[in-house]
C-alpha cells in the first residue's frame, strides 16, 4: 500500500488533461502545447503535441505522473499507478500495483512537498508528439551536414556518409535531423 491510509481520489481523463496544462506551461514557458483526450474501449489517453521547444523526453518527464496506467513489455502486462498531485509541482508516481514483476509493484518515495493529494488518473497513457518547424529543421540539418562532412547546401534526402548521425548505409540528412532533435531543445 501507499504511505497514506486514504484511498486515492479518481480523476477522469478530461480533468487530468486540465491539470496537466498548467504544469506544462510552468515547466516550459512560451511553448504552445495542444493537450487532447481520447476515450476508447478499456481506456482513455492524453495526447500532448507541440512544435520545437523542449525535447520529447523533457515533456514525458513532466507528464509521466499523469499516467494512471503502465505497461511491462517483458511480460506483456498492463498495470496501474496512483500519483501524488500538488498544484505547484504537478504529479509524481506514488505507487504501482498489478504487475507480474514484483519489483514494479509498491510505493515510491516521491512526495514533492506536504501539500499533496493521493489520486488515481483515469488515463491509460500520455502520448507525446513533437513537430519541428522548417526553421529549426534547417538549423539542425546544417549542424548534421557540417558534422558529417557534407556540403552546406543540399536536400534532407542526401545520404549521410559517416559522421555521428549515420547509423546505416542508407541514412539521410533527415534521419540525422531526427537523431539530433531527440537531444536538442529550442528555446
Amino acid at each position: 500500500m501507499t504511505e497514506t491510509t486514504t484511498r486515492p481520489r479518481w480523476i477522469d481523463v478530461a480533468e487530468a488533461a486540465r491539470m496537466l496544462r498548467p504544469v506544462l506551461k510552468a515547466c516550459f514557458p512560451g511553448v504552445k502545447f495542444s493537450v487532447r483526450i481520447d476515450r476508447y474501449s478499456m481506456g482513455a489517453s492524453i495526447d500532448v503535441a507541440w512544435t520545437d521547444g523542449p525535447t520529447v523526453e523533457e515533456v514525458e518527464n513532466a507528464a509521466y505522473g499523469f499516467n494512471g496506467g503502465r505497461f511491462e513489455g517483458m511480460t506483456d502486462c498492463s498495470y496501474s499507478a496512483n500519483s501524488w498531485y500538488c498544484r505547484k509541482h504537478g504529479a509524481r508516481s506514488a505507487e504501482t500495483y498489478g504487475c507480474d514483476i514484483a519489483e514494479n509493484n509498491g510505493p515510491t518515495n516521491s512526495r514533492c512537498c506536504g501539500d499533496v493529494e493521493l489520486v488515481h488518473f483515469g488515463t491509460t497513457s500520455v502520448g507525446t508528439r513533437r513537430a519541428l518547424s522548417e526553421g529549426f529543421t534547417s538549423v539542425l540539418a546544417a549542424q548534421v551536414r557540417k558534422e558529417s562532412g557534407l556540403p552546406e547546401q543540399g536536400s534532407l534526402d542526401d545520404l549521410l556518409v559517416g559522421g555521428p548521425y549515420a547509423y546505416g548505409d542508407f541514412d539521410t540528412v533527415r534521419d540525422g535531423v531526427y537523431r539530433l532533435s531527440v537531444k536538442t531543445s529550442r528555446p
